[in-house]
């Protein structure tokens, strides 16, 4: 039994008819980013990446990116390499996998940290993780869904029965119905606070993928920040 060698979060750079998954997070300056229009460019370097700017009421960050490198940009559901605003019925938008060398000896978790440290979240700090009470009832502005069972098993075929909503989130775990079932609304990704559960524990020495999807809002009362926050999938190992 071991520690597993690889997690990847693959985004899907193709269409929702003819998906293409691309590793993005298991390597050095790897990244997803958002941005509000798709005029943002693609190949631009992080410490590039521009600013922007707060709306006057909650509102979706409609476009997300997927970087394989510093300056290497695609789209997430972008068969042009142009991203295309989010829409829940993208339903193929992306997924965590692992290698064929390690065992899980519990279901993973899917959440978000303020960096690499996991350190803890504190609701209602105004942070794009802690959130605000008016504009996301205290949850994260980030927020999730996951399919109920890994690729192994069947793929999703259709898109979850919610739409993600600023004021989505449940206090601890929340786990989809084992098999062929998304969360009936998203959840929102705050680290050990609020995170989604897979109600599966993956086969051991299998490499497999779990469906996700995810959405990043923003509002009038989050702090201006350069956000590098870090979504993980977190699991223990035997």
């Amino acid at each position: 039994m071991a520690d597993f060698t690889l997690i990847t979060l693959a985004p899907n750079t193709g269409n929702q008819g003819a998906p293409v998954w691309t590793n993005v997070l298991g390597g050095a300056d790897t990244e997803v980013r958002w941005f509000d229009t798709d005029a943002a460019g693609l190949d631009v370097a992080s410490a590039a990446w521009p600013a922007m700017i707060r709306p006057a009421s909650v509102a979706p960050v409609a476009y997300t990116y997927a970087y394989t490198a510093d300056a290497v940009g695609l789209g997430f559901i972008g068969s042009t390499g142009v991203p295309v605003a989010f829409d829940n019925d993208n339903f193929l938008f992306a997924r965590w996998g692992w290698d064929a060398l390690g065992t899980f000896a519990s279901a993973p978790i899917f959440t978000a940290y303020p960096s690499i440290a996991h350190g803890p979240i504190m609701p209602d700090d105004q942070s794009l993780l802690g959130g605000d009470t008016t504009d996301t009832g205290d949850f994260s502005y980030l927020k999730a869904n996951a399919y109920g069972q890994d690729v192994g098993n069947g793929a999703p075929v259709a898109a979850p029965p919610a739409v993600p909503d600023e004021l989505d989130g449940t206090i601890g775990p929340v786990s989809p119905g084992a098999g062929a079932n998304w969360l009936a609304t998203y959840q929102d990704l705050q680290g050990d606070n609020d995170y989604i559960l897979a109600p599966f524990i993956p086969t051991a020495t299998s490499a497999d993928q779990w469906n996700v999807i995810f959405a990043l809002f923003t509002g009038p009362h989050m702090t201006p920040a350069v956000y590098e926050n870090v979504l993980s999938l977190k699991y223990t190992w035997t």
